[in-house]
């Protein structure tokens, strides 16, 4: 009934496959965990083919990276049972009801998404300030704000859904970068007229990017939500209203010219970027960073 789908690339997915192993052990219903490596160097994939031993584990190494979407789609098309659970593999089991969470809401939903958190300590490396700033502030959200907000975001390390919907659906595979990828998923469902339904069911995220990765990665977010937003669904209003960040840069750019932020940007990026990556980062900063970033970007031939 139930099929786990956990891409990896250069990670060491051992201690969430082995407890979510266990965690198969004492559920009601036919299940497994597919763990496929799209391309990793082999130092990881030596450590993770020690799940291939692992009962209830199906582990597969695709001959060359198919890339985010991909991967996901194929794993799809593999899995044997009704319905897919997706989960990123830097990322840590936080109850040992999260399975069970899952099964007792899939007779009323077909699509249900479990939400993120972090630690509530602050990571040693201050590297890594921004990263665990952000994703505290901002990614972990209640269940209840989640539904309220009767939107279409998914996020892709953690949600549940009907295998046949999903094939009907899939991610697009023409965004070929980092970022987004996850909310146009969540748009092309919403347009089929599925409804997400949002659970208290989170899973940790233990992968900290340092925040020079973590701000090329943001960059890279940016011009892939200008790629979806102006090619791919050529300004769709109900896209751009309720993508926040979208709908706040509207908003800001019908007050002010986006000539000032695209200026700002060209004289102060080098300070913000400093801020950002220190020992105190701030989200404001952060904030302005995207906006001006994605001004800059945003008169480019797509």
């Amino acid at each position: 009934m139930l099929t786990i789908n956990i891409p990896v690339y250069n990670i060491d997915a051992r201690p969430l496959v082995l407890k979510l192993a266990e965690l198969l052990q004492n559920l009601p219903t036919e299940s497994e965990i597919r763990v496929y490596d799209d391309g990793s160097e082999n130092e990881i994939k030596n450590l993770n083919r020690e799940l291939q031993t692992v009962s209830g584990v199906v582990y597969y190494e695709v001959p060359h990276n198919l890339g985010r979407s991909a991967i996901r789609n194929k794993m799809a098309e593999d899995s044997k049972f009704k319905y897919l659970i997706f989960i990123d593999a830097d990322s840590e089991i936080v109850t040992d009801e999260y399975l069970n969470n899952y099964l007792k809401n899939l007779n009323n939903h077909k699509i249900i998404c479990g939400g993120t958190v972090y630690s509530s300590s602050p990571p040693e490396d201050s590297s890594k300030l921004l990263r665990w700033y952000y994703g505290s502030k901002r990614e972990a959200i209640s269940a209840e704000i989640r539904n309220s907000r009767k939107g279409f975001i998914i996020t892709s390390n953690n949600f549940c859904i009907e295998k046949e919907l999903f094939l009907k659906t899939r991610f697009r595979e023409d965004i070929g970068h980092y970022g987004h990828e996850d909310t146009l998923l969540g748009f092309d469902l919403y347009k089929k007229g599925a409804v997400l339904f949002h659970i208290e069911n989170p899973l940790k995220h233990t992968g900290l990017e340092n925040s020079e990765i973590f701000l090329k990665k943001t960059r890279t977010a940016i011009e892939n939500l200008h790629f979806i937003s102006g090619k791919l669904l050529k300004n769709e209003s109900i896209f751009e209203k309720q993508v926040n960040f979208l709908n706040c840069y509207k908003k800001l750019t019908s007050i002010l010219p986006e000539v000032l932020f695209r200026e700002f940007f060209s004289v102060f990026r080098p300070k913000m970027e400093r801020k950002l990556k220190g020992k105190n980062p701030r989200l404001d900063v952060f904030d302005l960073y995207k906006l001006c970033y994605y001004a800059t970007i945003k008169n480019r031939r797509l």
